[in-house]
């Protein structure tokens, strides 16, 4: 099985827009979609090759994965972010 990270990153993109504003970083062994939520925080979704097919990672917050009592009311979105990744990405 062939294992395109970069392909699922873009596909991800996409697909997260109507959430917020994506774009994809690309880092050699792997891919970011970095989902902006709310203004300095955002969703970041690594993805790369494991052995089953693709591996994903979630951090949430500011550029440092950190966020302040004024972002929480951000944080239900990003909590659909990751569950939209797992339903529509990860194998059961």
């Amino acid at each position: 099985m062939s294992c395109d990270h970069g392909l699922e990153a873009e596909r991800l993109s996409r697909a997260l827009e109507l959430l917020g504003r994506a774009r994809v970083e690309s880092y050699g062994d792997y891919h970011l979609v970095v989902v902006e939520i709310c203004e300095d925080f955002y969703v970041f979704i690594s993805v790369s090759c494991g052995s089953g097919g693709f591996y994903y990672e979630f951090s949430i917050g500011d550029e440092n994965f950190v966020f302040g009592a004024d972002k929480v009311s951000c944080l239900d979105v990003a909590v659909d972010v990751v569950k939209n990744v797992v339903r529509s990405s990860v194998p059961r």
